[in-house]
């Protein structure tokens, strides 16, 4: 292989890498203390169910995403058993979706 092509393999692999630590940290980080701020992604109304099953309340709505807050220290597991497909930091969550109507 020419050098420039594996170069590119390298700037690849490392983005790659770098994303995919990226995406475990968004899905980690709603686990550690309670009170912080969520983003359920997916459908609206199972969000909203999720968020009232599981004793949440809704702080805002986004596109593509529900955010909620709980003084629950459980809360996330509780979205889960709820029926939320996926919850991720909401924080950094609300900073990359659009509100709605914008």
């Amino acid at each position: 292989m020419s050098t420039t092509i594996e170069r590119a393999m390298r700037v690849a692999a490392v983005a790659a890498l770098v994303l995919g630590l990226w995406t475990l940290v968004m899905i980690a980080l709603p686990f550690v203390g309670a009170g912080r701020q969520v983003a359920v992604l997916g459908d609206d109304a199972a969000a909203f169910r999720a968020i009232r099953a599981a004793g949440g309340r809704v702080v805002e709505r986004r596109r593509g995403a529900t955010l909620a807050r709980s003084s629950h220290p459980d809360f996330v597991a509780r979205l889960y058993a709820a029926g939320a497909p996926l919850v991720i930091e909401g924080r950094v969550a609300a900073g990359c979706l659009a509100k709605n109507g914008a």
